[in-house]
């Protein structure tokens, strides 16, 4: 098992637990406005589920799961997205 495979297990077994979701599913993530006053997206949080939370609002209100994390950055926080998304994939599922 490559380092990669043991964190991605790892972080696919804490991950429901800290966001609500249901085990073994692991949240769709997003990109967030985690810091004010920012142009961009420069944060991460998974999608809220919330009936009044547009799914096109970037922002993060206290109906949304945690975590929300500041990366400081648009692109990495879009590619910390994508990884964070193909990796809802069940594991059994992609080998």
């Amino acid at each position: 098992m490559t380092d990669l495979d043991r964190l991605r297990s790892a972080t696919a077994a804490a991950l429901p637990a800290w966001t609500g979701a249901a085990a073994p599913h692991l949240p769709e993530w997003r990109v967030a406005f985690t810091t004010d006053g920012s142009d961009a997206p420069t944060g991460i949080a998974p999608v809220c589920q919330d009936e009044d939370h547009d799914s096109g609002d970037g922002s993060v209100y206290t109906c949304c799961p945690d975590p929300a994390v500041e990366v400081e950055c648009p692109e990495l926080a879009e590619y910390l997205v994508a990884l964070l998304n193909a990796d809802r994939v069940a594991p059994e599922a992609a080998e």
